[in-house]
């Protein structure tokens, strides 16, 4: 391999900064010390930092730098500078996440502005990259190459991203706002999970313009944006953004963060009703239908370079790095098909450096600087998939561009492709990761070794989010895993919810969330799903067609076995994450989550379930019947406390549960009539019931019931309320006995004394009461001290409730009191 021209002599060249930005710096940095220097506090300072594209770490003292990169497009010069400041104000690395925009991390608030200069002196800014305004706007890194693209949408992406940077429009919004353009059918940049998604279409009569959809996103509650326009004309793109932008700054939640995003003013408002606003926003915006003149776009410099090209001292094209070939196949091969694509351009190439995990070393950043001027233009584009590309490169260089890639360690196979596995930082970085997802990605990337992976995965992909946020966007992958924890006994084990037959190929698909899977077992269980996809497909189908086929009940039957977990003592590897040092724990996400840990007990419950009923099949094959039939019968008994979570109860005998079930569930319609009368119809489980015809039946019925249980938590929300299929009198149960307070002073309401009640119990319990209630009327509720009066009154401010009172009710602070009236939702 040649000698490339060392980068200490490639200087880079920068430009004045504008007055306008170097006094937004100056701004930002004279807050940064009066926050350094207990001036003001941390709190007034986050939504500012944030606003500034500065994010807090989980660690303490540090930020991350995110730096925008409009649609990916970056120059061999801005990216040296990325390399310096990386290297001496960060860790010396870069990371390209999913929006196409590169962070940095671990970098002290004292240097941020410093930064910031070094940026703006090539163009390049973190204004807007957080906090609740509109994000990086992204677009597919083949734009302008793509042999089906419609057209080159860069130059509209680019337009629409400069128009709305210092926007007044959106420098307050309820919350975080994303625009996504794609220049085919093939939909790269994943349009439909975005606020607003434009794609490239042209009518019968050739005049070009965008499909716009709007109202898609992820997350904890995951949407597919609907359409608002089908042919949206170029001179109407801006104004049309606009209005969606406004309508959502009007409607928005302020109030609720969990319910902030535009999705849910969507769900508010209808869809219908939502275009009539936006429809009226759009003309009270003075852009009455058809004044506007063409839309005047900013151009961004992509020239191709000549194709006649000299080569290096004649080398010939032989085997790459004289490295062994592997099959049939050497590893120049092996990365040549897949990290290659022919542009529409004839005699031009797009090559993909796969980054592992979107990271790269300022060395590989400087050295790809220099390959991006000699191969090519000069020009690079981060991918959604965090990889970096060097499009318009000769074709008869791509195996001189190899050989250099290949000696710095940036010639792996596989890049866009299901071994590419996308993983967000995680525990790693991100204050609010549960998991390590670049551990877990480490962990599979043996599952699905790079350039190794079998033709008949093509098309798949895995997707894995540190926790429900879905950064990695594990919502639409193929294969989506999200962290979780899972206390169990006096040990907490690191755990990831598995959702399969997510995608988006010209129509979004949210994938099913299948099964709740321990962190060490996910590897096994990937491998296994895999197998099973061999042993069961049918001819010609790919995976996701399999998964769609066979459905989530038989897929996590298959996939039950790997969601055992042993106790402490019997392997305590289970409770330390992937290249976890230390026994895995639960940091304090703040308050407020009682909800979400009631969730959590039904699901864990219908799990149980799902655990009994596989053992008891296990046992029958073993001609264990009796054994057989009492797990059965105790798979029944799990999935009805699940179920009675919902009605705050926690029956502590099996006969009650039964009682409480029939008369709170079953008795509302909410699973089928043949499972009403619980008591009798499985009452009699015992040693008697020997026969292997009897044990199967009695495990057909488990099934049923647990099939139905899940099926009415499928349909409910985060509200716990359950469908109810029919209506029938409820019969009156015994209430909790409400007594007047003693001390302190009475405030006139009911007393609901839930002292001793744990989270969530506590909480489900007074949403409950609320219920009965009448808006206005209010409801005084004792609580212990500790996790109940930290989460209890947070979780009923978040349902809409106001707090009127919050106090202990003795000296000692043992337990509160709160006062409540309910609001109506």
């Amino acid at each position: 391999m040649s000698q490339v021209e060392s980068t200490t002599t490639r200087k880079v060249v920068t430009n004045p900064i504008p007055p306008a930005i170097q006094e937004e710096i100056e701004t930002f940095e004279t807050e940064a010390l009066r926050t350094l220097a207990g001036e003001i506090s941390t709190d007034l300072f986050k939504p500012f930092r944030l606003q500034y594209g500065i994010y807090g770490q989980r660690q303490p003292g540090v930020q991350m730098v995110r730096v925008k990169i409009p649609f990916g497009g970056i120059t061999a010069n801005q990216l040296r500078r990325l390399a310096e400041l990386a290297d001496r104000y960060a860790t010396g690395v870069g990371h390209v996440t999913t929006r196409q925009d590169i962070q940095m991390h671990f970098v002290e608030l004292k240097d941020v502005p410093t930064i910031m200069r070094g940026l703006a002196e090539v163009g390049l800014t973190t204004r807007e990259a957080c906090a609740n305004t509109v994000r990086n706007v992204t677009a597919c890194h083949l734009a302008g190459v793509c042999q089906g693209e419609v057209f080159d949408v860069t130059p509209y992406a680019k337009t629409v991203a400069y128009h709305l940077l210092r926007n007044p429009l959106n420098q307050s919004l309820p919350r975080k706002f994303k625009i996504a353009f794609s220049g085919c059918a093939h939909d790269c940049a994943l349009t439909p999970i975005h606020d607003i998604g434009l794609l490239a279409v042209k009518r019968a009569d050739g005049v070009v313009g965008f499909r716009m959809v709007a109202g898609g996103g992820l997350g904890s509650a995951p949407r597919v944006a609907q359409l608002l326009r089908e042919f949206t004309p170029m001179e109407e793109l801006i104004p049309s953004i606009e209005a969606v932008i406004k309508v959502f700054d009007t409607l928005g939640n302020r109030k609720n963060r969990n319910k902030a995003r535009m999705k849910f003013v969507i769900d508010k408002l209808g869809f219908d009703e939502f275009k009539r606003r936006w429809e009226a926003a759009y003309v009270a915006m003075g852009h009455a239908l058809p004044q506007h003149g063409a839309l005047t776009l900013l151009q961004h410099q992509d020239d191709p370079p000549p194709l006649i090209m000299p080569t290096r001292n004649g080398a010939a094209h032989g085997n790459g790095n004289g490295a062994p070939v592997i099959g049939h196949e050497t590893p120049y091969e092996m990365w040549k098909r897949t990290n290659v694509v022919k542009q529409k351009q004839e005699g031009y190439v797009t090559a993909a450096i796969k980054l592992f995990m979107g990271d790269i070393t300022v060395e590989q950043m400087l050295f790809v600087a220099d390959l991006a001027e000699r191969y090519s233009n000069g020009n690079l584009r981060t991918t959604i998939n965090q990889n970096l590309v060097i499009r318009w490169i000769p074709a008869d260089l791509v195996h001189q561009l190899y050989e250099d890639l290949a000696s710095q360690g940036l010639a792996d196979p596989g890049a866009e492709l299901v071994e590419d596995i996308i993983a967000c930082p995680g525990t790693d970085t991100c204050g609010l990761g549960i998991t390590s997802s670049k551990g877990l990605a480490r962990a599979l990337a043996e599952v699905l070794p790079a350039g190794r992976v079998p033709e008949d995965l093509a098309g798949v992909d895995v997707k894995i989010s540190g926790c429900h946020n879905s950064c990695a966007q594990h919502h639409i992958s193929t294969i989506g895993l999200h962290g979780v924890g899972k206390r169990l006994g006096e040990h907490v084990a690191p755990h990831y919810e598995l959702h399969l037959g997510g995608s988006v190929n010209g129509t979004a698909k949210i994938g099913q969330m299948t099964v709740k899977l321990p962190a060490k077992a996910v590897p096994a269980a990937i491998s296994h799903l895999i197998d099973v996809y061999r042993r069961d497909r049918r001819e010609n189908e790919n995976l996701p067609k399999f998964i769609a086929r066979m459905g989530k009940s038989k897929l996590k039957d298959e996939l039950i076995p790997y969601t055992i977990v042993p106790s402490f003592e019997e392997d305590s590897t289970f409770y330390y994450d992937w290249e976890g040092e230390e026994e895995f724990i639960l940091e304090d996400l703040g308050p407020g989550e009682c909800a979400g840990g009631a969730l959590e007990m039904i699901e864990n419950g219908i799990l149980e379930a799902d655990q009994e009923l596989y053992q008891a099949r296990l046992l029958v094959e073993k001609h264990q019947y009796s054994v057989s039939v009492n797990k059965s019968y105790r798979a029944v008994l799990a999935a009805a406390k699940a179920l009675l979570v919902t009605e705050g109860l926690e029956p502590s005998t099996d006969s009650e549960t039964f009682l409480e079930f029939d008369s709170r569930i079953a008795q509302k319609g909410i699973v089928p009539p043949e499972y009403r009368d619980l008591s009798a119809r499985v009452g009699d489980l015992g040693p008697k019931e020997t026969s292997a015809e009897s044990a199967r039946e009695k495990m057909a019925f488990a099934k049923g019931f647990i099939d139905a249980c899940r099926t009415a938590t499928d349909q409910m929300g985060k509200d716990l309320k359950l469908s109810a299929v029919k209506e029938e009198p409820l019969p009156v149960a015994p209430a909790p006995v409400e007594v007047k307070p003693a001390a302190p002073a009475p405030t006139g309401a009911p007393v609901y004394d839930l002292r001793g009640v744990a989270c969530p119990m506590n909480y489900v319990k007074t949403k409950l009461k609320l219920e009965m209630m009448d808006s206005g009327e209010k409801l005084e509720v004792w609580l212990d001290a500790g996790e109940p009066i930290k989460n209890v009154p947070m979780s009923l401010k978040n349902d809409g409730h106001k707090l009127l009172i919050q106090e202990a009710l003795e000296p000692e602070a043992a337990h509160y009191r709160i006062l409540v009236e309910k609001v109506e939702g």
